[in-house]
């Protein structure tokens, strides 16, 4: 099976991952063998990975860091928003006593 560039490109990320299949491998691995062009966007696709600059985690196909860190990002978003909105209730129930008071 014979796949152009295209494809081939779309399937790098999963095949540097690790996370392709193994026909999606092979054929993968058998077009880098054969085009110059694409094994060299291969070799700079480790390097210039956008999605990996705002996480550290290691490249070796193991995303649960990169998991780990995400969780830890949402439960201290929760956090922070549970607090503003406990503030802001608080502040709120101050003003209505006064102006009960009043």
């Amino acid at each position: 099976m014979s796949l152009n560039c295209d494809i081939v490109m779309d399937l790098v990320a999963l095949y540097h991952d690790g996370e392709a299949s193994k026909t999606s491998e092979a054929a993968v691995r058998d077009h880098l063998k054969e085009c110059k062009h694409c094994r060299e966007y291969y070799r700079q696709y480790g390097v210039s990975d956008p999605a990996t600059q705002n996480f550290n985690f290691s490249s070796n196909g193991n995303y649960s860091d990169l998991a780990k860190q995400m969780r830890v990002r949402r439960l201290w978003t929760f956090v922070a928003v549970l607090s503003y909105v406990s503030a802001s209730l608080c502040a709120l129930i101050m003003l209505l006593m006064r102006i009960r008071e009043d």
